[in-house]
């Protein structure tokens, strides 16, 4: 068994649950003097092993390329259901601004040319970058995610936090060159019109 199959026993759920049953187990022998508990221990520690919630990481998210603006919201949606109780609130938080922002751009999608790279980073955050950035988290027993510290020296948890600010900056991005785009559209707008009226002086057909 290698020490990264190791570690993951060893932090995961299930362990963590039955050593609090045999612990209970263990306690109630020093307290009740009666040798039975102590061999109710390992009976013990079975039974939490059992009982303790299953880190189940099947996911059922849509992949694709060829989605709609009504697509990538329910996907969007469809995340933030899955990870809402198994996730801790600041990457919560940062998935919610994704989401967030993401929203405000699907009305933009249908000017979005094909190979518009905007468009791609859009399409591919909700496909497969969010997707999978999450399902390799929710793989990690929650205690290693949030407790052991890898070679960077960083915990997973505090990498996904990072990886998602990189994520969330990139969408805010584009949402700022969008934005920009329409400024600038009403800007040429008001300048037509203010030349329109300026330079006819019958625009009311007076």
């Amino acid at each position: 068994m290698s020490n990264r199959s190791v570690l993951f026993y060893l932090y995961s759920t299930a362990n963590i649950f039955g050593c609090i049953w045999g612990g209970i187990g263990l306690i109630a022998f020093f307290i009740i003097k009666q040798l039975l508990w102590l061999y109710l221990v390992p009976v013990l520690y079975v039974c939490g092993y059992l009982i303790a919630p299953k880190n189940s990481v099947s996911e059922h998210w849509v992949s694709g390329n060829q989605l709609s603006a009504r697509d990538l919201k329910n996907q969007l949606e469809a995340i933030i259901k899955k990870i809402s109780k198994r996730v801790s609130q600041p990457e919560l938080d940062k998935v919610i601004h994704i989401k967030e922002n993401i929203l405000m751009l699907l009305p933009h999608l249908d000017e979005m040319n094909a190979g518009d790279y905007d468009l791609h980073v859009v399409k591919q955050t909700v496909v497969d970058y969010l997707p999978e950035m999450l399902s390799t988290y929710l793989e990690l027993p929650p205690a290693f995610a949030k407790m052991h510290r890898m070679r960077n020296g960083k915990t997973a948890q505090e990498v996904l936090i990072e990886q998602l600010s990189i994520l969330d900056n990139q969408i805010n991005q584009i949402v700022i060159s969008v934005n920009s785009k329409d400024a600038e559209a009403l800007i040429a707008q008001g300048e037509f019109l203010k030349s329109k009226f300026e330079n006819d002086d019958n625009w009311l057909g007076k």
